[in-house]
């Protein structure tokens, strides 16, 4: 038998279903601002809802049918004993953290370009991790969407954008390097109100053939744009979560029923990641989620809202990561992301590689009734004076160890005669040799192509402002 740790969350069966309950209450008694007209339509359309003023009511029987449509189309994702630990990326952060110099700052355009190339090196998708601070604002998303096309195979799309015009050179920029571009919009507003402007684009975009649509939900904070007290911040996050994936559902966008709650600092005056409060959150929500869906949650994230890659990074990212593994998280994204997401570090990007090799050896566990006589065993290691030795140290120590690329384990005098190397300068080395691995490459006529669609943009961009 090999033991590994786990968390037990707090909710029975009865109480998850209590929230539920509460929740479609709020739904059908408070209901969800909603003054867009299309979107009102296409509820209208989905089912069993009316219409207060601005606010639309849901019907709790439809919302239940509902769910139990979404949990019977369910896919199951791997089991906690055979999900692989990965990383994945980031948002794009408007900051810097400089390698070099530790200095926070907005990032210039070649340097957006490497860590798009960083992120190419690994495989990843989804948003560039660093927009360029050196355009003006006006061309900030243009900007790095032309970075990510010249500087990676997959990144793109993503960044908020509502002005058509951009959104058709987005998309023609996407076209001349083969590929679609992904529109993102951010319709949640907590609490309980659908963010008009970003339906509005959502909806004008929906059937383009060139592009894709995809529209995000809300994020409350606890004490901030929901309530403080945990069980009815939850109760208002299972509201808006399925209130958002029914509107997806009558808008023919693919949905989510994952629950969040954020705490939100009162000191500060800010949403928080990390944060002890976080975690303990993330434990209520993460269950809602499961027994939303029927389906254990996967996925993770690494939180801070340290500054830079320091000793705040390192407690509150490994702590997060690791109660969400304890809790059956198994792939985690946010990687190099701090302060929220105003900053990203290359080198906190290679430093989240080791965390979550540690946790991944915690999350292996230590057998236990191995078929071993430990008195034959000991009475072997006495007889030659060490346990370095004997076969069961010998056959086993690689499968039970762990040894991290950074966080190694050696003396002062080993790290001395290595050179006394830093843990952040190793790190920028490491990130350094990933991105050499970099190989993307735009065809001639393909970087002509989206270079002419983006000065076409730069031309608009001026007059219009």
């Amino acid at each position: 038998m090999t033991w590994a740790p786990k968390i037990i969350p707090p909710w029975s069966t009865t109480d998850l279903e209590g929230l539920l309950t509460d929740a479609l209450k709020v739904l059908s008694e408070i209901g969800v601002e909603c003054v867009h007209l299309g979107a009102r339509s296409r509820l209208a359309q989905w089912g069993e809802v009316s219409f207060v003023g601005d606010r639309v009511c849901f019907s709790k029987q439809s919302v239940r049918d509902h769910l139990e449509a979404r949990r019977i189309k369910a896919v199951e994702p791997p089991d906690e004993a055979t999900a692989p630990f990965s990383l994945h990326g980031c948002y794009a952060a408007p900051n810097y953290c400089d390698p070099e110099t530790g200095e926070v700052r907005p990032a210039s355009s070649d340097e957006s370009a490497l860590m798009a190339r960083f992120w190419d090196a690994r495989g990843n998708s989804g948003v560039v991790p660093l927009v360029p601070g050196d355009v003006p604002p006006g061309m900030v998303t243009l900007a790095a969407e032309r970075i990510a096309l010249v500087n990676s195979r997959d990144l793109g799309g993503g960044l908020t954008v509502m002005d058509p015009e951009e959104i058709r050179f987005l998309t023609d920029m996407n076209l001349a390097a083969g590929r679609r571009f992904r529109l993102t919009e951010q319709i949640g507003i907590s609490p309980l109100r659908f963010n008009e402007i970003g339906l509005d684009s959502a909806l004008a975009f929906a059937d383009d053939p060139d592009l894709d649509v995809k529209i995000n939900g809300f994020i409350p904070m606890a004490g901030a744009t929901c309530p403080l007290d945990p069980r009815s911040a939850v109760v208002q996050s299972v509201a808006e979560t399925i209130a958002f994936d029914v509107l997806c559902a009558a808008m023919s966008f693919p949905g989510n029923l994952i629950t969040r709650t954020e705490p939100f600092d009162f000191q500060y005056a800010s949403i928080v990641f990390g944060s002890a409060e976080w975690c303990l959150y993330r434990v209520l929500t993460m269950q809602m989620s499961e027994y939303l869906t029927v389906l254990p949650v996967r996925n993770g994230r690494f939180r801070s809202m340290a500054k830079r890659p320091d000793a705040q990074a390192s407690c509150e990212r490994t702590a997060s990561v690791l109660w969400q593994a304890l809790l059956g998280a198994r792939s985690f994204g946010a990687v190099g992301q701090l302060s929220i997401d105003e900053v990203f570090s290359p080198q906190q990007a290679v430093l989240d590689k080791e965390i979550l090799g540690y946790v991944e050896r915690v999350m292996g566990g230590i057998p236990l009734n191995e078929p071993i006589d430990p008195v034959n065993l000991i009475r072997e290691g006495v007889e030659e004076g060490s346990f370095a030795g004997v076969d069961d140290t010998v056959s086993r120590f690689r499968d039970l160890c762990y040894f991290p690329d950074i966080f190694r384990h050696w003396t002062v005098a080993r790290w001395r005669s290595e050179g006394s190397q830093s843990i952040l300068a190793q790190a920028w080395d490491i990130a350094r040799k990933e991105i050499e691995l970099s190989d993307h490459e735009l065809s001639h006529d393909a970087l002509s192509d989206v270079d002419r669609v983006y000065a076409k943009a730069e031309e608009w961009s001026r007059n219009r402002c």
